[in-house]
């Protein structure tokens, strides 16, 4: 007898289902399993994509390319001549100030961050007319933009005033004695904060950002915290690649023995390291609920074998290779890798598109939010289905369950016809 492989692939199909029924419940348990597992892989590594994709983008728009600070820890007074030494290499610079600061509302103190920039400095590198959603992008003198997050918070809006305090000011106006108590280091010194007023309100989408962020003018932020006019603790830089951003910043540090230069990788190492941990490790453990379909497959098939011990005995007796009968239920195997495959991906494809509805849904049933902003600093849960991943998803998923099947196959080929067709 003389199978083919068309043969050989209709055998496998008929076997997949019983006799009376169009679907056999052990294949579709066993289709299912793998459409679980490849759907399951595709959400949870679509996710951790797209939470580190995010997690850059957001990164780069909040923050810049090339970070430049004092070696000894002092601050710039003349930033205009590092400027001019990053635009040699073809980087956008800009003089920041960037510390620590508190706000009063009432007899409440609040820490916040100051940011202080010239907007014509950063309104291209940060997108500063697509992120304002209240107000005005204005930083003249006594004005102030902050988010709509810490507007919410404080219950304010575009047009009310802001008390600031330095720390550092603060500070100036006691010592501590050698006894251990303090003193006013001027007793007839009055100390005031500093008033501004709120011009607009903007929203990036990082919450930690958002959360903490308040820009103010460049010359502000010098009065405020007692600098030299237009001085500076740190220049920020912009290239047009960031993510090659390297080779820059050793260039610059030959021209700028001083200075030391810190590239956004650097400074967010230990997070985007996590981040690509967490998505090896979650591939990783979630394969094993592919692995187990295949067990599943394997059990399937088995059955398959013993209750078509008679037929295998009949294509063995009627001339069927060994090699034809476990290329059978090799088939068997293979089959049911790429439909639980094609069923897995469209499932999982379904999930991630309609992913923040769902999350809506059973936030709603449970009471509680899934996806809280305050820890994972983002409004929306965030994933992006990489071509590269699919693949290697759909291929493990059919080997595994291909492989599968090769226990079962060894099993069939090796019956004897006479014993096979004596079977009841």
């Amino acid at each position: 007898m003389n199978l083919n492989l068309s043969t050989e692939f209709f055998l496998a199909r008929r076997y997949l289902r019983p006799k009376r029924n169009a679907v056999s419940v052990i294949t579709c348990i066993s289709v299912v399993g793998v459409t679980l597992g490849v759907a399951v892989l595709i959400v949870v590594l679509a996710v951790m994509t797209g939470f580190t994709d995010l997690m850059k983008d957001k990164l780069l728009e909040t923050r810049a390319h090339l970070h430049v600070y004092s070696r000894y820890g002092s601050n710039i007074t003349r930033p205009e001549d590092v400027i001019t030494v990053l635009k040699e290499e073809g980087v956008r610079g800009a003089a920041v100030v960037n510390y620590p600061v508190l706000l009063q509302i009432g007899g409440q103190f609040i820490p916040k961050n100051i940011f202080g920039v010239r907007r014509s400095d950063i309104e291209k590198q940060m997108n500063i007319d697509q992120v304002i959603e209240d107000g005005k992008f204005s930083l003249g003198p006594g004005e102030v933009v902050i988010s709509t997050q810490i507007a919410n918070d404080l219950r304010m809006r575009v047009g009310d005033k802001l008390l600031i305090h330095a720390p550092g000011r603060l500070a100036d106006l006691v010592k501590v004695k050698q006894d251990g108590g303090v003193e006013l280091t001027q007793p007839e010194q009055v100390y005031l904060p500093d008033e501004f007023r709120i011009t607009g309100c903007y929203s990036f989408g990082k919450y930690d950002f958002d959360k903490n962020i308040i820009f103010v003018g460049l010359e502000d932020a010098d009065e405020l915290f007692g600098l030299p006019w237009g001085a500076a603790n740190v220049i920020y830089g912009w290239t047009d690649d960031p993510f090659s951003v390297e080779k820059i910043a050793a260039g610059l540090k030959k021209k700028l023995p001083l200075m030391q230069i810190m590239t956004w990788k650097q400074l967010n190492q230990q997070l985007l390291g996590v981040l690509n941990v967490e998505k090896n490790m979650m591939f990783f453990l979630l394969v094993f609920i592919v692995l187990v379909a295949a067990f599943s497959i394997t059990n399937t098939l088995i059955t398959v074998v013993y209750q078509k011990t008679r037929e295998i005995g009949l294509l063995k007796a009627l001339g069927a290779s060994s090699a034809m009968v476990m290329r059978i239920f090799i088939l068997q195997g293979l089959l049911v890798g790429i439909i639980g495959s094609v069923c897995g991906t469209l499932l999982g494809s379904a999930v991630v598109y309609w992913r923040n509805d769902l999350m809506g849904i059973v936030a709603k049933i449970t009471g509680q939010p899934l996806f809280p902003k305050e820890f994972y600093y983002f409004n929306e849960l965030p994933a992006h289905i990489v071509t590269g991943d699919i693949i290697f998803i759909v291929t493990t998923s059919i080997l595994l369950c291909t492989l599968g099947g090769i226990i079962p196959a060894w099993r069939a080929a090796k019956l004897d016809p006479a014993k096979a067709l004596r079977y009841e």
